[in-house]
């Protein structure tokens, strides 16, 4: 072999190993974007993925799998195993996005409309469905009820009794009102006219959302309860709806979303109303079926719950009497 010859195969010989080789610095560059990419998800919406991705490493390592290429057949027979384990079709599709996202970011794509996989998700919910068992909405009695109740003034009731109120009038999810902070990202600002809320990474979007609570001119008033409250309690930064210690001393930690479901439950069993018919969603429904009710314009009423879809709003609406409102009694 001649010189120029031996020089070019040395030559291509040296590129293929410069492309094999680790590249530093895009490694180091990938490591600085994952801290965009983390961003784009909450805390607990990571962590909620990581089990799930960590779940599938363990079963794809027990059944000889690459788990950052996985083949759709095993795929398929993953998701197949969650379904005979009891899991709900929410979770296997969790744990198929999760799947997903890590072969994803290691540049394997996963084709959830691929035959295969398509056709054991369509099998799973036609064996796994049923009627879908909603909570009931708080209708306004109710919630008179509950506020009649509150009318202590220590300062868990004053908390209770704000947080009910603006989740029930501001529509808001649960994950929302333990979100509302004096100085944060999702905030309020109280004025003459009622409460403005500007709601950040909500569940349906990562804009900033504004939703208007006005003030009222009896005991349901939510700016009211939440000025009674801010005012015993002190707080002027941080959380707005906090844990309250045993003693009544008001902690500097945040209420999680949890919460909201167990103090609803207590005050509703504190009235005499069964709780394991209602949710925090109740709060939410509540406030779109007694807006429907009050025969409000569809638009008017999505201005606050933020739905997106018309249809999506209408399947909030909860009919008390099916026979009473009926559309066979207008004619």
């Amino acid at each position: 072999m001649s010189n120029k010859m031996s020089d070019a195969f040395s030559s291509q010989a040296d590129t293929e190993l410069a492309d094999e080789a680790p590249n530093g610095a895009l490694g180091l560059a990938l490591q600085k974007a994952q801290h965009f990419t983390d961003a784009a998800r909450s805390n607990s919406t990571q962590r909620v993925y990581g089990e799930a991705a960590q779940k599938w490493s363990e079963w794809a390592s027990v059944h000889r799998v690459t788990p950052f290429a996985p083949t759709p057949d095993a795929i398929a027979a993953y998701l197949a195993a969650l379904a005979r384990e009891g899991k709900s079709l929410s979770s296997i599709n969790l744990a198929l996005s999760a799947i997903q996202r890590d072969c994803r970011t290691r540049g394997t794509v996963v084709d959830r409309k691929h035959p295969l996989i398509a056709d054991t998700l369509r099998g799973i919910s036609r064996r796994t469905a049923k009627a879908v068992d909603r909570a009931e909405a708080l209708d306004l009695p109710t919630l008179k009820r509950l506020i009649t109740f509150l009318d202590g003034d220590d300062l868990r009731s004053l908390r209770d009794n704000a947080l009910i109120l603006i989740g029930f009038f501001g529509a808001l999810r649960r994950s929302e009102i333990v979100s509302l902070e004096l100085d944060g990202r999702s905030t309020f600002t109280i004025t003459d006219r009622g409460l403005l809320l500007k709601l950040s990474a909500t569940k349906a979007s990562l804009r900033t959302e504004e939703v208007a609570i006005p003030r009222r001119n009896d005991d349901l008033c939510p700016v009211a309860a939440l000025e009674r409250y801010l005012a015993a309690s002190g707080i002027t930064s941080g959380p707005a709806f906090r844990a309250i210690s045993k003693s009544g001393r008001i902690l500097n930690r945040g209420l999680d979303a949890t919460s909201v479901r167990h103090i609803l439950a207590k005050r509703l069993a504190a009235v005499g109303i069964e709780p394991t018919k209602y949710s925090p969603h109740s709060l939410r429904a509540g406030f779109i079926t007694a807006a429907e009710n009050a025969h409000v314009p569809e638009h008017i009423i999505q201005r606050t719950s933020r739905h997106k879809s018309v249809e999506v709003l209408r399947s909030y609406i909860r009919v008390a009497d099916a026979f009473e409102q009926n559309a066979s009694r207008y004619f």
